[in-house]
């Protein structure tokens, strides 16, 4: 088997070489030179006003005013660079599966540049931006789950992946210009997923694996998986490969809301 895959990359690589989309080089979709490019951003600061910010936490103030249902949200790079720019643009829409890894080194470096990754892993909890069933298809691969999967085996912080589904299908933010516009669009198009219920429990919550499944069988579990939080006392982290406005972030955390843990200002 491990014969018949080489064999088969070889086969692609001969008849559609890659190429560096920074400097042409052939061999990689991403030279060692060009990577060094890709560079993280070090400080965070308030979403809303862009005040600086510790650890990303945005003003309180701010958040009310806002009523915004995000504790903050940590940028790992500059929109500006246009390597970053292609990169984004090739891995989403030509479907290069293999440029996650240097977009995920980058979310990683600035999580550690930040010093947020010496955040307790217990207290952490990672869960990706879900895509619709007809977006996934059409795409074959969620880009934000790679992403998280590649973040939480890197820095040891557990995924859960099925908790939040996405049920309403949208038209692509980056076709949407307007703020309103894209809050409007992608509006309630989030929930949460119906293995889980609204209400704090005090069964014990479901242990997960660093993918996201639980440890023991559903059908096993029936009674805890309808009645357990998994989310309560712990630091959320959405992950999304790009943030323009914030409004997929946004409507993700709301559908969110009700599992969250509010004696705890900290979770995102």
């Amino acid at each position: 088997m491990a014969i018949l895959f080489k064999t088969f990359h070889w086969c692609l690589d001969l008849f559609f070489p890659k190429y560096c989309l920074g400097c042409g080089l052939e061999d990689s979709y991403l030279c060692s030179d060009c990577s060094k490019l890709l560079l993280p951003l070090k400080s965070v600061s308030c979403f809303i006003c862009g005040r600086r910010s510790p650890v990303g936490y945005a003003c309180k103030e701010c958040c009310r005013a806002r009523r915004s249902h995000l504790s903050g949200i940590l940028v790992a790079s500059d929109w500006n660079n246009l390597l970053l720019r292609q990169i984004i643009y090739e891995y989403k829409y030509r479907f290069i599966k293999e440029l996650v890894d240097p977009l995920a080194e980058l979310m990683i470096t600035f999580l550690r540049t930040n010093k947020l990754a010496d955040w307790p892993t217990d207290q952490l909890i990672l869960i990706p931006v879900p895509l619709h069933g007809r977006r996934l298809t059409w795409r074959g691969f969620n880009q934000s789950d790679l992403l998280t999967q590649k973040i939480s085996a890197r820095l040891d912080i557990p995924l859960i992946k099925n908790i939040l589904i996405r049920f309403r299908h949208a038209l692509p933010q980056r076709e949407i210009k307007n703020h309103n516009a894209r809050a409007a669009n992608i509006k309630n198009a989030f929930a949460l997923s119906k293995n889980y219920s609204p209400l704090p429990s005090s069964q014990v919550p479901l242990k997960f694996d660093f993918k996201g499944n639980p440890k023991s069988n559903f059908s096993e579990l029936n009674g805890i998986t309808k009645n357990s939080n998994p989310l309560k006392n712990k630091i959320i982290i959405l992950v999304d490969d790009i943030c323009t406005t914030g409004s997929t972030l946004e409507d993700c955390a709301r559908a969110l809301s009700p599992l969250r843990d509010w004696s705890s200002p900290e979770d995102k």
